[in-house]
């Protein structure tokens, strides 16, 4: 089995999983077009496409159909994922990661089986009652303890998965502002520095920064403004519909962008987009996911640092909600303060005066 990619009637990139002969499987394609009728990212439905691959698999392996499964065979599959070669004459370990699979990354495997069967269970066609069996309805918490407004939720119902694996706990993993003077300080062009920058500031995601073109940015009013034209020559796009906004950047970054715009922006330049290749065969192309990640292991390789892309809009977050957190902190001091001073400065003989309500 393989994923191959296709363009749709509209110029869309989909996926699609063919077997041996080369034929698409029926039922993953209709599931991905539902998943896509409903709206979801591109990548989404390309994930979706590579966990139902290694499923699929699994079950070639153990010589079973996706509508004869049940929960042993599910239970398997997560054994499958951990590497067990042993489990029923398995020899070989899931193709995409050579490796066992972290708990989190199993339970978003499972959570795309979830939905497959779901939909299988709700489709006239098929009608598959697996995903009754695979949840468990629950009175109470969802969080398995009484948390602050247990007793509003204390009498709700809830669905609980019956095949999933505990988590460690973990924190989001982040970037030091030193780190981030090194990644800038490494990169060669002021293309990488503005890169590097915006996403770090802004806490765009890397579609939305490869979609960008140059009306998109307002230097006077040092915004940015994330648009959504669907998916562009570079496969770039926007992840959801409410993705859309308008970002606010320092005069820093638009200085930067005023420099990297007169320096690459050429006559040349055919393309509005902001991000362009500076070189090779397709040069003055859109920039592409694949050289965003190639510039990620350059910079580690020169820095040392182990990053990725998106730990860049994890770090500005957590350095935006850290100012907000500062922020309110220092407005409730303020309040008590003024409070206080209100308080003290009330004449002593009108505080005597004032005398309790009895009920």
């Amino acid at each position: 089995m393989r994923v191959e990619s296709f363009q749709t009637s509209n110029g869309s990139t989909r996926y699609l999983l063919v077997d041996s002969t080369g034929a698409p499987i029926d039922v993953i394609r209709k599931f991905l077009r539902f998943k896509d009728n409903c709206g979801r990212a591109r990548n989404t439905l390309k994930a979706y496409c590579f966990h139902l691959k290694s499923y699929f698999e699994y079950l070639t392996a153990i010589n079973m159909t996706f509508d004869k499964v049940g929960m042993d065979e599910l239970a398997g599959f997560i054994r499958w994922l951990q590497g067990d070669r042993n489990y029923r004459n398995i020899i070989a370990l899931p193709p995409e990661t050579g490796q066992k699979c972290s708990a989190r990354t199993i339970n978003v495997y499972m959570s795309t089986i979830y939905a497959f069967y779901d939909y299988l269970s709700r489709h006239e066609e098929y009608q598959l009652r697996l995903s009754d069996r695979l949840t468990r309805t629950i009175l109470g918490s969802r969080r398995g303890f009484r948390d602050f407004l247990y007793h509003i939720n204390k009498s709700k119902l809830y669905e609980s998965r019956i095949i999933k694996l505990k988590e460690p706990r973990s924190h989001i993993k982040t970037i030091k502002k030193a780190e981030i003077e090194l990644l800038l300080s490494a990169c060669l062009t002021l293309r990488d520095q503005f890169l590097i920058q915006l996403l770090w500031e802004s806490g765009l995601r890397v579609g939305e920064a490869l979609a960008l073109w140059l009306e998109d940015v307002e230097p006077d009013a040092h915004r940015i403004h994330v648009v959504d034209r669907g998916e562009l020559e570079n496969l770039s796009e926007i992840k959801t519909v409410c993705s859309p906004r308008t970002v606010d950047v320092s005069a820093d970054l638009m200085n930067l962008f005023f420099e990297y715009i007169a320096e690459s922006h050429t006559d040349d330049v055919d393309t509005n987009h902001v991000f362009i290749k500076l070189s090779g065969p397709n040069m003055y192309s859109p920039l592409e996911y694949s050289d965003v990640a190639a510039l990620v292991r350059r910079l580690r390789n020169r820095t040392g640092i182990y990053f990725t892309a998106h730990m860049l809009r994890h770090s500005s977050l957590s350095v935006n909600a850290n100012r907000k957190m500062s922020f309110f902190a220092g407005m409730e001091c303020h309040l008590l303060a003024v409070s206080m001073r209100w308080v003290c400065s009330l004449d002593y003989p009108l505080l005597v005066g004032l005398k309790p309500v009895k009920s």
